[in-house]
C-alpha cells in the first residue's frame, strides 16, 4: 500500500493547525493559493540549500554553441550543472566546469581554439574558454529545478518529508495571519527541527565497507592556494 498526500491536503492540514479552519471546513481559494505559493517557494529553497530527495531529475541536453561566440543559452531550469562536454567531430570532450575565481585569472578569455572550460553563470549562460573556431554542439547533464506543485496532486518530495515541510510552512505564512510573537518564535524552534529533520530522512543510505588504509590517495598540494587535500 502506498502511502501519498497531495498539495490540496497539506494545504488543510496547514490552515487546520494554524487554526484558520475549524474541523469540518474547507479552505477558501484566497487562503489555498498563499499555501501552495508558501509550499513552492520553499520547496525551491530546500532544493538549492542542498537538501536533496530521490524523485528530482537528472537532465540530459544540447544546445548550439556558435563559431566565435563565448557564450551561450542552455535551458533556465539548472539547479546545477553535472558534466558537460563539447562536440568535436566524433568525439566529445569534457568541459571543466570552473568558478568565477577561475574564469576571472584566465588571462586572454578571446583565445581561439576547442573549449575545454566553462563558467556557468547561473540561469542558463555559459561562459566557454577558449571561443570555438566552429560552430559545435554542447551537452549537459544538469539537476533540474523542482517542478511546482500541480492541484489533486502529489507534492513531489519524499513522503517522510511531510510532516516536517508542514511546520515549515505553517512558520512561512504566519505572519500573513497575524499570530503573536510568542507562537512564531515557537514555531520558528519547530521550523529549525524540521530542516534537521529533512536532512536526516534523505541523507544517501548506502552499504558501509572496510577501507584499508593503503586505500587513501597520497595528499595533493593545490597550487593555487597552496593546501594539502
Amino acid at each position: 500500500m502506498s502511502f501519498h498526500r497531495t498539495r490540496n491536503q497539506l494545504a488543510t492540514l496547514v490552515l487546520g493547525e494554524m487554526g484558520v479552519l475549524a474541523n469540518g471546513q474547507s479552505a477558501g481559494s484566497a487562503d489555498q493559493d498563499l499555501i501552495y505559493e508558501a509550499i513552492d517557494l520553499r520547496l525551491k529553497e530546500l532544493h538549492k540549500d542542498g537538501i536533496l530527495w530521490n524523485k528530482t531529475v537528472k537532465v540530459p541536453l544540447e544546445f548550439s554553441l556558435s563559431a566565435g561566440a563565448n557564450s551561450a543559452s542552455a535551458t533556465s531550469d539548472i539547479l546545477f550543472p553535472i558534466k558537460l562536454t563539447i562536440g568535436d567531430l566524433s568525439a566529445d570532450n569534457v568541459v571543466e566546469i570552473i568558478n568565477p575565481v577561475q574564469y576571472a585569472k584566465l588571462a586572454y578569455k578571446s583565445q581561439l581554439g576547442t573549449p575545454l572550460r566553462a563558467l556557468w553563470k547561473g540561469g542558463a549562460e555559459f561562459l566557454f574558454h577558449p571561443v570555438p573556431v566552429v560552430a559545435t554542439t554542447a551537452k549537459l547533464v544538469y539537476e533540474k529545478i523542482i517542478d511546482d506543485t500541480s492541484a489533486s496532486a502529489t507534492v513531489d518530495v519524499d513522503v517522510a518529508m511531510l510532516r516536517s515541510l508542514k511546520d515549515l510552512i505553517k512558520f512561512d505564512v504566519a505572519d500573513h495571519w497575524g499570530k503573536p510573537e510568542a507562537t512564531i518564535v515557537r514555531w520558528e524552534r519547530r521550523a529549525l527541527i524540521a530542516e534537521k529533520t529533512i536532512r536526516k530522512v534523505t541523507a544517501l543510505r548506502v552499504d558501509y565497507k572496510n577501507i584499508a588504509v593503503d586505500d587513501f590517495d597520497d595528499p595533493v598540494v593545490d597550487t593555487d592556494y597552496g593546501f594539502h587535500r
